[in-house]
């Protein structure tokens, strides 16, 4: 998965179901949270950030500390949020992703084998491995590349850009207005 994808599909969905979050344009660089998981690739640790148990450990962390520091829940439970999307997103894109490394160093994804194959005649079309299949193997230790972007993560970028600015054109309704209104 690319970069822009792991900032923006997140913080799109966290910003439509909860704009209250989002005060100030400042409160988007919590958007780092949702791409520091691939920070272990950087480091050469290739899946120490991309396991259920490390980012649990991590994400829990920031939740107490928010707790004991502000006496409430809400930015450390959207941290852990977004750092567990950028699992998510990984599987979804075919993984595999190391869930359970340090102790297991296999990955789990899944793959969308699903073809449209089309006959001489309109009868003789169909749709060839219609569901999806999960991959198990080990995953990738090689620090080659990273994607930055691809058509998806501009896609998500334009879809916050019209999302976050809506309320700056007139006639459209911004997400930040009540349901009431």
């Amino acid at each position: 998965m690319d970069l822009l994808t792991h900032l923006f599909l997140p913080v799109t969905i966290a910003y439509v179901l909860r704009p209250d979050l989002f005060p100030s344009p400042w409160y988007l660089f919590v958007t780092a949270f949702a791409v520091f998981p691939d920070v272990d690739k950087l480091l050469g640790m290739q899946g120490a950030l991309h396991s259920v148990i490390t980012l649990g450990l991590l994400g829990g962390g920031l939740v107490l500390l928010e707790r004991w520091y502000r006496g409430e829940m809400t930015y450390g439970t959207l941290f852990t949020v977004l750092l567990f999307s950028h699992l998510v997103l990984d599987f979804l894109d075919g993984g595999p992703v190391s869930v359970l490394y340090p102790f297991l160093d296999l990955g789990v994804g899944l793959r969308y084998p699903a073809e449209l194959v089309l006959g001489e005649q309109l009868t003789q079309t169909g749709i060839q491995n219609p569901a999806p299949t999960v991959t198990v193997g080990t995953p990738s230790r090689s620090r080659t590349s990273y994607a930055l972007l691809n058509g998806y993560g501009v896609l998500s970028g334009l879809v916050f850009l019209v999302v976050y600015f809506s309320d700056a054109v007139p006639g459209v309704r911004s997400v930040r207005e009540s349901d009431s209104q």
